[in-house]
């Protein structure tokens, strides 16, 4: 069982999410997070509880329980049919790396 996250599209989100990660002991600046990040936040996630996805809510996003990566463009898709912007990225990308 994978998980990915599922945060607003927002800095403040995204950071709140990321504060409570361990960066790895050789970090030099290269962190990424990939996950999902959504204009309608409220809407995705009562979407894909209704879709039969378990979610569990960290930090002010939620994480997505998944089989496989092969669900991210099935999940991409059911939130596309609402018409909920949805896209896979990096969101770590609030994270200082000098």
């Amino acid at each position: 069982m994978n998980r990915i996250v599922l945060c607003h599209n927002d800095a403040v989100s995204r950071a709140n999410y990321l504060q409570n990660l361990t960066l790895p002991d050789n970090y030099m600046g290269d962190y990424t997070v990939m996950g999902l990040v959504v204009d309608c936040y409220d809407d995705a996630v009562a979407l894909l509880k209704l879709s039969g996805y378990q979610l569990e809510q960290i930090d002010g996003c939620n994480e997505l329980v998944i089989d496989s990566p092969n669900q991210l463009p099935i999940i991409q898709n059911i939130l596309a049919a609402e018409e909920i912007y949805c896209e896979y990225s990096d969101i770590a990308d609030t994270l200082y790396q000098a």
